[in-house]
């Protein structure tokens, strides 16, 4: 759906600030969430560049310093794929991360939301706002997705839109943000105008869900045509917008042959109110369905330099109606489906009118689907995978808390585990950690001691029957619960001397570009697995110079200071890590530097 009318833009560039601005506070809502996009998304928000790069090591430890306690993401229990590469760093995500618990045999938290303010740098009450909704996930699927863009207009000029502000608070009401109050949320915007994409005119903006907004959309009974683009129908919904219109009305379905030839099976009429059937692939949906137990990182497809991947199937969720230049259109994360329109899942639905372009746009894309031919054949049922979705909706729901003891972890539930269906294996692990069997019966079970950075509120879930098996990361809180002592040492551990002082550098010039520390999930050099116990030979080159200090003291004395409580956090737990492993050449320069550091910091301030 990539025109003019209607634009593509890259999930870094919605978040990413404009020059003069830096992110204040972002809540971020989805389905199912990978803890690696979650970093992406974190990098983006404060201003990284990640064109044909996954950003570096000092940019990700800096946007976790500047995002703690202003960004939230929050996803559906049991809906965080465990990752298929694990870098303990990744463990510091548990204070961004928050779960909404909904039963999905009956309800789901399905909205798919970006809502990001933005401060000028030279002025904190001068703000702005930017609301992305639609139908993508913070995952690394890519799928034919549809979205709105929005940005806040302070002056008037933009256009006023119902229902925004009351979706805004109804989230920040499940972020529970320090600085995001629901009722300074809902003020603030009410207050503001917004700036739509080219062509398009928003009217309102709804979440549905339990207790709030129901209803599927009433186009005027003199409708001409209609277009509907959802990968999960029903057969209820799809009867209802079979009577949109009248006796010569077009309708087009876009979904999957899956789901067309379900619906068909159950009812062979399902479909007659449609003049024109078209297909896309099936979706890649990480976090759903299940896996070979013994299988591998899936094969990435190559694609030439600068190219983009080809989507992989349909996640687009689109109901368009037109008659003349009245051309409606409803967007969001809802499908066509009773479950997504009637209240039962949380849902953001966005109503809109569009022009001509925009609207030739989504038929350019109808047209470029394949023709829908039905198949008798009918699907093979996985009865493994059936029961494991199963069990994995119970399971994701069972409370479970990590209790630190000076022998060993124990991560304990309020019962043993749910499961009906003796033929499911359990298994637990602590984040990046190997696999152990829960016990029968039991409702705890007891791992080995972990030292005070391994901690982290997430812990990894699988459940295995036959050869089939799925995986999620689980909210376990911890008591003692990760503090900031915790945080510290992960970070210094994750740093190293040379990109610890490679941070320093960034912070006094203000400029993380230059100071990447190489990419934030490069593996350890094969030098360091093979002897941890060698010198890294700490590059004095990378130490802050006392032009650079001086510099940056007469420039913008905060950075200096900024910098020096760095020092002050971390410095004493590189010094011990590398006396500890034998890194003599380390141990000389970081004592070096903090003699050379204390007699500026002395001086300075």
């Amino acid at each position: 759906m990539k025109n003019e009318a209607w634009p593509n833009f890259s999930f870094t560039e919605l978040l990413n600030p404009t020059q003069g601005w830096r992110t204040d506070c972002a809540i971020l809502s989805t389905y199912s969430a990978d803890l690696v996009v979650v970093v992406t998304a974190l990098l983006a928000l404060t201003g990284c560049d990640l064109d044909g790069r996954v950003g570096g090591r000092v940019e990700l430890i800096r946007a976790i310093e500047a995002l703690r306690g202003k960004v939230r993401v929050l996803a559906q229990v049991g809906r965080m794929p465990v990752p298929s590469a694990f870098r303990p760093i990744l463990k510091l995500l548990d204070k961004f991360l928050t779960t909404i618990d909904t039963d999905e045999n009956s309800s789901s938290w399905h909205p798919k939301v970006s809502m990001v303010r933005y401060q000028s740098v030279e002025d904190a009450n001068d703000r702005q706002w930017r609301i992305w909704l639609g139908s993508r996930n913070l995952t690394k699927a890519i799928n034919w997705e549809s979205g709105l863009f929005l940005t806040s207009q302070s002056d008037g000029k933009g256009q006023r839109i119902e229902g925004l502000p009351a979706m805004a608070a109804e989230l920040a009401t499940r972020a529970r943000l320090p600085g995001l109050l629901p009722k300074d949320i809902r003020k603030e915007l009410a207050d503001l105008t917004w700036e739509c994409p080219s062509g398009c005119e928003a009217h309102h903006i709804s979440l549905l869900g339990p207790g709030l907004a129901q209803g599927f959309p009433l186009p005027p009974s003199d409708t001409d045509r209609v277009f509907v683009v959802s990968p999960f129908l029903d057969s209820k919904t799809i009867s209802a917008v079979s009577a949109w219109g009248g006796g010569k009305t077009r309708r087009t379905l876009v979904s999957t042959a899956m789901e067309l030839q379900r619906l068909l099976r159950a009812d062979n009429k399902a479909l007659a109110g449609f003049d024109d059937l078209r297909i896309q692939p099936i979706p890649d949906l990480p976090g759903e369905g299940a896996d070979t137990l013994d299988e591998g990182i899936p094969a990435t497809v190559e694609t030439a330099e600068s190219e983009d991947p080809p989507p992989a199937g349909l996640h687009a969720k689109l109901f368009f109606a037109a008659k003349g230049t009245r051309r409606q259109l409803w967007l969001g994360s809802a499908n066509a489906t009773e479950r997504g329109w009637q209240g039962r899942n949380f849902e953001v639905i966005a109503k809109l009118s569009i022009s001509r372009d925009a609207a030739d746009a989504i038929e350019d894309f109808v047209v470029t689907c394949e023709p829908f031919n039905p198949n008798t054949t009918p699907p093979k049922t996985d009865e493994d995978e059936e029961a494991l979705e199963h069990a994995r909706r119970v399971l994701s729901r069972w409370p479970l808390r990590q209790l630190f003891g000076d022998d060993a972890l124990e991560i304990r539930a309020f019962a043993p585990p749910p499961l009906n269906d003796s033929a499911i294996r359990l298994e637990v692990a602590v984040l990046g950690g190997a696999w152990n069997a829960w016990p029968h019966a039991s409702d705890r079970i007891q791992l080995g001691r972990m030292q005070r950075r391994q901690r982290s509120d997430f812990i990894q879930i699988r459940i295995v029957r036959g050869e089939r098996m799925c995986s999620w990361l689980q909210i376990a809180p911890c008591d003692p619960p990760p503090d900031e002592e915790r945080d510290h040492e992960l970070i210094a551990e994750y740093l190293d001397p040379n990109t610890f002082l490679w941070w320093l550098r960034s912070l006094l010039s203000d400029n993380a570009a230059d100071y990447t520390g190489g990419d934030w999930d490069a593996e350890p050099s094969a030098k360091a697995k093979a002897n941890p116990y060698d010198s890294r030979a700490l590059d004095s080159g990378s130490m802050p110079t006392v032009e650079e200090i001086l510099r940056s003291w007469t420039r913008d004395s905060s950075a200096f200071a900024s910098a020096n409580d760095k020092v002050k956090t971390y410095l004493k737990e590189l010094e011990r890590r590398a006396d500890e492993t034998g890194a003599v050449k380390d141990v000389e320069l970081l004592k070096k530097f903090r003699q050379n550091w204390e007699t500026l910091a002395a001086e300075l301030l």
